[in-house]
């Protein structure tokens, strides 16, 4: 893919999750959807996307095995690097180890961070999120929810928000490196922690504009998320 200021695509992919909802001895990113395993599934389509530059933020447990995908059929992958005690944390890791990289991102190159178990992401999405980021310092890919949401405290209803303004976001959470790398340098000086990474953009007062992501695109979380990506793929 090309754009007219030509901005580097850099992605970090978080992999460093036990995954202890998939039951016992079991490891999410290594189980198969229609005869795939996940983390390969994510890796093929960033890189069948073209011109990405790969960091995978991962545990001790899959840190040779992610090392292996990068030397043998996955040359995107550009560094494999240890994950923290937290989400923040570890993809903070992946953040620092881009200034490390041989062709480190600029100012305004794109990076995209993406959940290395969701696997069913397609180009269409992540070329939303890149289009998204020509006019946007920050986006994220996101559906509007199709349930009624309560907020609840204690175990009662306390109101019921307008659903026509509510979105469930989903990853790629994308950035211009500059405002990246403001963000989790903030969070990091300032005990921070997220479970969403434009949260900490939005801390600082950046506006989050929302790109058209997929029903599809969903985290493989637990047993049911196998089979539900596997009859997606099978309708296809």
């Amino acid at each position: 893919m090309s754009f007219s200021h030509n901005p580097k695509i850099y992605v970090i992919i978080p992999a460093a999750g036990s995954g202890s909802r998939m039951g016992k001895n079991s490891n999410k990113l290594f189980m198969e959807v229609a005869g795939i395993p996940v983390i390969e599934r994510t890796l093929k389509t960033f890189m069948d996307y073209g011109n990405t530059h790969c960091i995978v933020v991962t545990n001790e447990e899959n840190i040779n095995a992610m090392k292996e995908l990068q030397e043998t059929k996955y040359p995107c992958i550009k560094k494999v690097v240890l994950g923290g005690n937290s989400r923040t944390e570890s993809v903070n890791n992946g953040v620092q180890a881009l200034s490390s990289l041989e062709c480190p991102p600029d100012a305004n190159d794109y990076v995209l961070i993406h959940d290395g178990a969701r696997c069913m992401l397609t180009a269409n999405v992540i070329n939303n999120c890149c289009e998204g980021l020509k006019n946007n310092d920050v986006c994220v890919a996101g559906v509007p929810t199709k349930n009624t949401i309560k907020i609840v405290k204690n175990g009662i209803v306390e109101s019921t928000p307008d659903r026509s303004t509510l979105y469930e976001v989903q990853t790629p959470q994308c950035f211009k490196y500059d405002v990246l790398k403001k963000s989790y340098d903030n969070a990091t000086a300032n005990g921070i922690e997220a479970t969403d990474d434009t949260a900490l953009a939005e801390i600082l007062g950046y506006k989050v504009a929302i790109v058209e992501g997929s029903y599809s695109n969903i985290k493989i979380t637990t047993p049911e998320d196998i089979d539900f990506a596997q009859g997606m793929l099978e309708r296809t």
